[in-house]
């Protein structure tokens, strides 16, 4: 086509052959290229009037150079395909299989054919000595590009080659290119794109006797069981409400038939948390309803007292039903305990106190075996927090129409004050985690004024900034008050409430938050 007949005075102002070794340069007649496919098979390129043109890019799995800059080829590629240009990689090595070369474009998501050159012919052929590098040829098969690709000016020389725009080439030596005949030691290659894992379920379908179901915890035993817990009967506050716990086994996709463990008539429970301490003990800690009955639809939440009861053998048998310090406190859970680095656990409630109402803070010592009172927050409830890298606390609270966030630097003794963050919020319950390389999982009501859509967010800095939310329910309905786990596996699981009607549960790895498309 004529704007690429004219690549050749183009690059001839770039001045880029200046940097290989003698062999056909700018303007020459490319010629048949023949390399070997990756069963070892001929495959002679010499058809390059069949588009508008043909980039030869010269690589290795092996070089530095190479992996600093995969991702300004991909770039390009990306790009130029559009442009009715073909990429070709050329390996030109002896010791690199078709198999490593295989494995390194899928790991770094290249989605253009790669072939061997292991006599280094074709690096020959053109006065390649480095990678990576690249030679452009035209639909005439004139060679309209020749040169390296280690610094960003040498890429746009490519990419003014290809779209007839001239820009000045200037050295730059913060990448030092491989010599082909150096390729290096065989390396392991990060797994660029990751493989994304994602599945989902009811934890059951119905309950006789219980037709409406809310706010869950999960956790995962020493035994790596998953459980399930939440609280359903005929509606929010009735006298029938009941805790239901659930199990899924460890390896097994299934979760078995829900069982009823805490049930009271007179003082039914409320929300509850489940967790393991840190002495591989689980407990659950709920809220008893205190008012008296009969109460109306969805009330009696600012007077439960605070009950515990815990398990030694993952969950099978529990101790009988204790106050959780003392009888003055009326408080409602919602996040099972942080762990903090030290040992200790921390839990956040939403309480009430004669004059002021907010949220409370407990420290459980000694892995949990001792527990003692800490700090107060206002502004919202029902926290949901991490400890960052520098041992503050940092926590997010349930506000209209923001989230309010506020952090502790004393281990949760004192608070600062509540803040509007920029996450918005129905005035519905939140989960936050810390995954083990730091990065902060939030999953919340992404809106103001409903309990759909329920997102996930995912922050890189501690909570100082979000990603854009990744959805995980969008229909009408209700969908709330989930609660956030990573396994020891590092896959991460959310129960949440499905239209009240029952409990999901999902489970996905970081990949899936991250990569929405693969490279093809």
């Amino acid at each position: 086509m004529p704007r690429l007949r004219a690549l050749f005075l183009t690059t001839l102002i770039l001045g880029i052959a200046s940097r290989t070794l003698p062999g056909a340069g700018l303007g020459d007649t490319a010629g048949p290229v023949s390399l070997l496919d990756t069963e070892s098979n001929d495959l002679v390129v010499k058809n390059y009037g069949e588009r508008a043109a043909t980039v030869f890019v010269f690589l290795s799995s092996r070089s530095d150079a190479v992996a600093k800059t995969i991702a300004d080829i991909n770039r390009l590629y990306r790009k130029h395909r559009r442009l009715d240009v073909l990429y070709i990689g050329v390996c030109s090595n002896s010791v690199e299989s078709s198999k490593e070369l295989r494995d390194f474009a899928q790991k770094r998501g290249l989605i253009f054919p790669i072939f061997r050159d292991p006599t280094a012919r074709v690096a020959r052929q053109w006065g390649i000595h480095a990678v990576p590098a690249a030679v452009l040829v035209d639909s005439t098969g004139k060679i309209a590009h020749l040169g390296g690709l280690e610094s960003e000016e040498v890429q746009l020389a490519l990419d003014a080659a290809i779209i007839n725009k001239i820009k000045p080439v200037v050295e730059d030596a913060s990448v030092r290119p491989t010599p082909i005949d150096q390729p290096g030691p065989k390396r392991v290659e990060p797994d660029v794109y990751g493989a994304v894992a994602f599945s989902s379920e009811m934890v059951f379908e119905k309950i006789a006797g219980a037709p409406a179901h809310h706010c869950s915890t999960i956790t995962v035993t020493p035994r790596g069981d998953l459980l399930c817990l939440w609280y359903g009967g005929s509606y929010e506050s009735a006298d029938d409400q009941t805790l239901f716990l659930a199990r899924r086994p460890k390896g097994s996709r299934f979760w078995e038939s829900p069982q009823a463990i805490v049930h009271n008539a007179q003082r039914p429970p409320g929300n509850g948390v489940i967790f393991v301490d840190g002495r591989k003990t689980v407990w659950i800690i709920w809220c008893r309803m205190e008012s008296s009955r009969p109460r109306p639809r969805g009330t009696g939440w600012d007077n439960c007292r605070l009950m515990f009861r815990r398990s030694e053998d993952d969950g099978h048998t529990w101790s009988a039903d204790q106050k959780f310090l003392g009888d003055d406190m009326r408080a409602v859970p919602r996040n099972p305990p942080l762990r903090l680095a030290n040992g200790d656990l921390i839990l956040a409630v939403e309480a009430y106190v004669p004059g002021r109402s907010g949220s409370a803070f407990f420290v459980g010592h000694d892995g949990g075996t001792r527990w003692t009172s800490a700090g107060f927050a206002t502004g919202g409830n029902q926290p949901a927090m991490i400890e960052r890298g520098d041992g503050s606390l940092f926590a997010l609270l349930r506000h209209a129409p923001r989230l309010v966030q506020t952090e502790s630097r004393d281990g949760g003794k004192t608070w600062s004050k509540s803040v509007p963050s920029k996450i918005r919020n129905p005035d519905a319950g939140i989960t936050m985690t810390k995954l083990t390389n730091g990065h902060l999982i939030l999953v919340f009501n992404d809106t103001d004024t409903a309990r759909t859509p329920l997102s996930v967010a995912r922050s890189l800095d501690e909570g100082l900034t979000w990603e854009t939310p990744m959805v995980l329910e969008t229909n009408p309905g209700e969908y709330s008050y989930p609660c956030v786990i990573q396994a020891t596996d590092c896959r991460i699981h959310v129960s949440y409430t499905f239209r009240r009607y029952s409990i999901k549960h999902v489970e996905f790895n970081e990949d899936w938050i991250v990569h929405t498309e693969r490279p093809n």
